[in-house]
């Protein structure tokens, strides 16, 4: 059994993954270093990777013992994909671990892969298996937290599934204004990635990517566990022989 662990901006998540399918997932917290360690005595492990957005998360390590060969991911490790990113030891391993998943999943594909945290990316990987880069903007509660904490008088709001075209107060006028734009800006990349790719495949994850699907222009494959899957696959093709 594979043990994955993605350390990201607001949580970290393990999955379990069993010859190549995903077994379980949960959120859990890594506060120190006993947490990693009863973190890899919830099954038997063979192998281990762990992805973190930021530098300092390794000192979480420091001093456990794992029971199995642990696979730390950086710039330098080999990847599936070929990576055409001008600075790619600043490229997000949550982004490339992504990519990787979604071109597990729809090989051959060229593939627009939307991840909704945080922060929004937006990453292309072509049909021939390129990485080719992508775009990065804030996320849904980022952009209602920054209304608030860099205006005056605008107050904090949260997310709602009912919003109207134009607001008719100041609570609603920021719900719709972020989430239409939002609505907006993906569904100009999903209009232009079609028009340039007609058999483009367009894959939406992320923490807020249940609650935008709905509301997209076209059928959208949504997969939570995208990351997850994709580190999987990076770790088996560094411990296959395969790169």
């Amino acid at each position: 059994m594979n043990l994955v662990i993605d350390i990201g901006n607001s949580q970290t998540k393990a999955g379990w993954f069993s010859a190549g399918s995903l077994s379980e997932s949960r959120n859990v917290l890594l506060s120190c270093p006993d947490d990693v360690d009863a973190l890899f005595g919830i099954y038997p492990v063979e192998m281990a990777i762990v992805s973190s957005v930021g530098q300092s998360d390794a000192r979480l390590f420091r001093g456990t013992t794992p029971p199995c060969p642990l696979l730390f991911l950086d710039h330098t490790t080999p990847q599936p994909l070929k990576i055409l990113y001008n600075t790619p030891d600043t490229l997000g391993r949550d982004r490339i671990a992504a990519a990787t998943g979604a071109w597990s999943l729809y090989p051959g594909r060229n593939i627009l892969v939307v991840d909704m945290g945080t922060a929004i990316t937006i990453d292309f990987v072509t049909a021939a298996g390129e990485y080719l880069g992508g775009n990065i903007s804030p996320g849904l509660q980022t952009r209602f937290r920054s209304l608030h904490d860099y205006t005056a008088r605008l107050p904090i709001v949260q997310k709602n599934n009912v919003f109207p075209m134009l607001g008719k107060d100041t609570q609603s006028a920021i719900i719709s204004g972020v989430q239409q734009g939002i609505i907006y800006e993906i569904n100009g990349y999903i209009t232009e990635f079609e028009n340039r790719f007609p058999d483009c495949a367009f894959v939406l994850t992320g923490g807020d990517a249940s609650f935008f699907v709905p509301m997209l222009k076209r059928a959208i494959f949504a997969r939570p566990d995208l990351v997850l899957i994709g580190l999987n696959q990076i770790l088996e093709f560094n411990t296959s022989g395969a790169k």
